[in-house]
Parts: C-alpha cells; structure tokens; sequence
C-alpha cells in the first residue's frame, strides 16, 4: 500500500472496472524523495504539495492514465481536482485538515464557499483532522458539543454525508498527554449528486500497518444491481384514461380468475405499458421551461400561449412531487409548497446509507468487520431460537390456558362479511398497498 517512511496514510479511490487506479498519501518529506520512493509504483501521473514544515504535512495524488484530473486548486490542505473516468466526470477534494483547531474553521468556511457552487457529484476523502461527535472518539477527556459546530455546519451547508462504510472506523490511534487516543479522522464523504452517479460506492478502513492512521479505500462501483422490488402503482396514472381502460380489460378478462389472479394480471399489464409509454414528468418539465422561455422572450406577445404552458409545467410539477412523495414513504409531510427535492432527497439518501457499520456482540465490545458483525447477528438469532431448559410442563400449561370465551372465538372464526373486508381494504393508507413483483 505504502513505504511508511514516506508518509503515515494513505487514502485511495478504487473502480471495480479498474483497481488501483489513483491514490493520496500524506508525505512530510521533501518532494524528491517522495518521488523517488514511490518510483516502484508506476504511476504516469501525480501531483504533489511541499510539506509546509520538515515532517509536517505535505501531499502526494497519484493517478493512472485511466484517470483524466484537472488539478483545480491546491495548498497545505487540501488538493481540489475536477476527475473523468468511465465517461463520468465529478469534482473530489482530496483532504489533509488543519491540525489546529482554532484554524479549522477557515479551511470549513473555504470548502463551504466552493460548495455552495456546486451542484455536481463532489467527493471529498482524506484526513480531516476532526471529528463530527462524541462517538468518534475513545478516550481522554470529552469533547463539548460547541467544538462540532463548524464541521457540522459545513457538512450541512454543502448537503455532505458519510458514504457507507465498513471496517473499525476509529483511523487514528495517538497519545494525548497521558491518554490513549483513538478517533475517526479519516473519512470519506460525498454530495447527494455524487449519491445518483454512484449509488453503490462505499469506503472500506484496513487495518493499521507501519503507521498511526489506518489506509482508507473508496470503491466506485459503476455496475448497477438488479434486484426483485416492489410494484408500486404510480398515482400519476389515475387520470389517465387509457391506464384505466387498461385495469378494465385485464380486470375482466377472464370471470373464473380469483381476485388475486386478476391483480397480478392488472399488475403485469401497468408494467407493460409504462415500458412501452413511459410517462417522464421531469422531461415533460424540461420541455416546458424551454417552451415558457422561449414564449417570455418572444417579441410576440402571446398571453394564451403563455398561461397555457404554465397550466401544462404547473400540473407537471405536481405529478413530479406526488411522485417523490410516493417513493420516499415520508407520509407525515403534506403535498404542496414545492417539496419534490426534499422527497427526492429522501428517496436516493434510503439507497445510500441503508447497512450496518458497526455493532455490539453480547458483552458490549463493539464489532466493526463485516464478517464480525454477520457472527453477532447469526449468534444472537441462533441463541433467540434455542430451547432453554426451564419447566416445559409449566410453560405448555400456561400456553393452552383459554384466553377468550366461546362466543369470542366464534365471531373470530367466523369467515368475514363482504362490507367487512371492503372496510378494512379501504382503511389501509394507499401508499402502503403493493404487490410483490
């Protein structure tokens, strides 16, 4: 991974199409001799910062010709590129954090000001150099909440979260006057675009290996899963006369079909025709913007038209956000005011952040390999569904005690009037019906 005598960390960005194709390493040596130790390496390219002292700081990018980077800005810490690879391109800012702690909030103030000018994939990894709470670190003394608000406010300000991550996250591991230290100061971190380009990258901390900090690798995954999911009707269909003429003639087509049969028909039907006739409301909104724009431009002044395209964009915007709202299962929050960005949000974040990281076995001690985490998971079952000696003669008695009366249990068992499985049907909120595919 590393010669640790010419740096203590390394973080890499790694392609499942193409492994070890760019790496970061933080060096504190001069910049020939960091050349010249990782000559075996091969790299065409790489881009490096002076340490600002002797053993202090410095950066070292190294990339392979797979990897098209512009070097945008750079400087003691941090390194901010613009990278293409596999016909996708996307900004990263490759970190050494101020190990000052009164001046962290000028470099957060600077990532937050180009931030805020990005609405492209961002990608950020590296040593940051802080932590964001007080569950980031173990040992010495603790932490207020007031020293978090910085980091917080940055991360909130670029809309930036942890991507998915495995492996003991703790990546530092120092002395701090009589105290044993560890704390999470490397990690990686990306955009909710970067969330729609690569919904299923994630980072990996190894282990500890001739250096205080662990390596930290990012893999970009690139191939997108399938999986079997779950039909869910788009409410946008429901005026469309055509949808309904559909549901009509599958319902009916055969009268000696179940109920059950006639909704997997209806169901396979609908999936047909939105492949064949796939309804794009955000098209449909694009081209609409382009139409009102041209219309408001025109030296013609058309007011028909113009009301026209805003009825035609304003019922657009509502198919979108009733859309979203679908998707994002945040049931609590009302249509209206223009919400789709937040239920968009919503939607990719569930992609992104939905796996374990860590957890505790039975004794309390946390457990942050994947192979750990799946022991805990399987023994804790495993023990749940054991028997246990105990006094089953007791135990069946207390479980065969009648609960209910006689009269109770016929109207239990009796089988349900029609109104009576109409009423509990329609009571069931209409976004939680679904078929499984």
């Amino acid at each position: 991974m590393g010669n640790p005598t010419t740096g203590r960390r390394i973080s890499e960005i790694h392609s499942t199409i193409s492994p070890d194709i760019l790496f970061l390493m933080e060096t504190k040596n001069p910049d020939e001799k960091v050349e010249k130790a990782l000559d075996w390496l091969k790299f065409p390219s790489h881009f490096l910062v002076s340490p600002h002292s002797p053993g202090g700081g410095g950066l070292a990018l190294y990339w392979k010709n797979e990897v098209e980077i512009n070097i945008i800005s750079s400087c003691h810490n941090f390194i901010d590129t613009k990278i293409k690879y596999a016909g996708k391109s996307f900004y990263s800012t490759f970190v050494y954090g101020e190990p000052e702690r009164s001046k962290r909030k000028i470099i957060w103030d600077q990532f937050t000001e180009k931030g805020l000018s990005r609405d492209e994939p961002w990608f950020l990894t590296g040593d940051f150099n802080d932590i964001i709470n007080v569950s980031e670190k173990q040992g010495g003394p603790l932490r207020h909440e007031g020293t978090f608000v910085d980091i917080r406010s940055f991360m909130a300000a670029c809309d930036l979260y942890d991507l998915r991550h495995s492996g003991n996250f703790f990546s530092w591991r120092g002395k701090r006057n009589d105290h044993l230290v560890h704390c999470r100061l490397d990690r990686a971190m990306a955009n909710s675009s970067w969330a729609e380009v690569y919904p299923f990258s994630h980072c990996e901390y190894l282990r500890f290996e001739g250096s205080d900090h662990r390596p930290i690798i990012t893999l970009l995954d690139l191939t997108k899963k399938k999986k079997k999911g779950i039909f869910r009707y788009d409410r946008r269909l429901k005026v469309n006369e055509e949808v309904r003429d559909l549901i009509q003639e599958a319902w009916s087509a055969d009268a000696q079909e179940d109920v059950d049969a006639k909704i997997i028909r209806c169901r396979r039907d609908i999936m047909a025709w939105t492949r064949e006739t796939h309804i794009n409301s955000q098209l449909i909104i694009e081209e609409n913007r382009k139409k009102l724009e041209e219309a408001m431009s025109s030296p013609n002044h058309d007011q028909n038209l113009i009301t026209s395209i805003n009825k035609t964009l304003l019922l657009a915007y509502q198919a979108e956000e009733n859309f979203w709202k679908q998707r994002s299962r945040q049931l609590w929050l009302s249509l209206g005011d223009k919400n789709s960005g937040y239920f968009h949000a919503i939607t990719k974040g569930r992609t992104t952040v939905n796996k374990f990281s860590v957890i505790k076995n039975n004794e309390g001690i946390p457990q942050y390999e994947e192979a750990d985490i799946l022991r805990v998971i399987t023994d804790y079952f495993t023990s749940l569904f054991t028997s246990q000696e105990c006094d089953r003669a007791n135990l069946v008695n207390e479980a065969i005690q009648p609960s209910i009366t006689a009269e109770m249990n016929t109207v239990l068992t009796s089988v349900p009037l029609g109104e009576e499985i109409k009423r509990a049907c329609f009571s069931i909120h209409p976004d939680k019906v679904h078929c499984l595919l």
